[in-house]
């Protein structure tokens, strides 16, 4: 189990490079249904396509990033709701967050490949066939590849695509940390709760979740399945419990919304540009949700809202037992 959640995933590519065509084609039968998978027969061809056509990973390029003004807090929560975030632009699925690569290729081994990329970002792993195990304990000591499997072993597919998934998601936290560093990530553990995390990935895994962003007001991840349906992750801390029932009762709200709120069994969605109940509000008891709580460093309220019609989604029953 993951015990951290970045503040996005999408659909990135997997880039899988080796001579051989047939043991591509095996790969990409493997792995297609699951990953947004690109092959590569020749090294050439794949050092193109990786330094000459893809772009650094941001969350907001540099020059449409708004500028620091004051509360850092405040500055990232402009960043996170601003309209050049990479939120379903098209070239997100062009973007390689891991590479797949042989050891044993004719015009370079895959160390010489992987040494000859330049985005840093990328996650790389070896696969050795031919390859000494001091090859690939030095190229990762040295931090040139990040795993390496041997393609022989029964479980190498299996192996493979755990790796896959560990690095994709590494690549995403990597992604995430500039942005969580400034405000996110002071005094709260939000970000980096095991238990939170782990009823995050079970809520993304029961729906088919492929992409997710984190947005504010309230705090919450807007979801993506594969199917196109789309969702809210809403998650609340006893802090932002309290400032809602402090505007529910400076707003002079239904006593019928202000107990169901301060009971914790249910969490607001209000559809407004704070995210926190306005007078005049038609059918506010409509906008919220039973909620599920998460015992983790600190008390979290969740619920999970489908975006068209915002129909309440079945809570997620957790296992119980240790976390992976």
């Amino acid at each position: 189990m993951k015990s951290k959640i970045p503040l996005c995933f999408y659909p990135t590519q997997i880039v899988f490079v080796d001579d051989n065509p047939d043991f591509l084609d095996a790969l990409s039968v493997a792995f297609s249904k699951q990953f947004n998978v690109q092959t590569f027969d020749n090294t050439d061809a794949a050092l193109r396509y990786i330094n000459e056509y893809q772009r650094e990973a941001e969350l907001v390029a540099n020059d449409e990033k708004p500028k620091l003004q004051g509360d850092s807090d405040a500055w990232v929560k402009r960043v996170l709701t601003h309209q050049n975030v990479k939120r379903f632009d098209e070239l997100r699925i062009k973007e390689v967050s891991v590479l797949v690569v042989d050891y044993s290729m004719p015009s370079m081994n895959g160390i010489e490949f992987c040494e000859k990329i330049n985005n840093l970002s990328i996650k790389k792993i070896l696969l050795t066939g031919y390859a000494t195990p001091a090859d690939a304990v030095r190229a990762f000591n040295n931090n040139t590849i990040h795993y390496y499997l041997k393609k022989n072993d029964a479980n190498m597919l299996q192996d493979l695509e755990t790796a896959i998934n560990q690095l994709q998601h590494a690549y995403f936290n990597e992604l995430s940390s500039t942005l969580k560093a400034e405000a996110i990530d002071s005094g709260t553990p939000f970000f980096a709760d095991p238990q939170l995390a782990r009823y995050f990935q079970q809520a993304c895994e029961s729906l088919g979740v492929t992409e997710y962003y984190y947005l504010t007001n309230p705090s919450r991840f807007a979801l993506r399945t594969r199917e196109g349906s789309n969702f809210s992750c809403v998650i609340y801390t006893e802090e932002d419990i309290a400032e809602h029932l402090q505007i529910l009762q400076e707003e002079s709200a239904p006593k019928t919304l202000y107990s169901a709120i301060e009971s914790h069994k249910f969490v607001p969605l209000f559809q407004t540009a704070d995210g926190f109940y306005e007078p005049g509000m038609k059918d506010a008891s409509a906008s919220i949700y039973p909620a599920v709580h998460i015992s983790g460093a600190v008390n979290y309220y969740c619920a999970i809202i489908e975006d068209a019609g915002a129909k309440e989604v079945p809570a997620i029953k957790l296992p119980t037992g240790v976390l992976h």
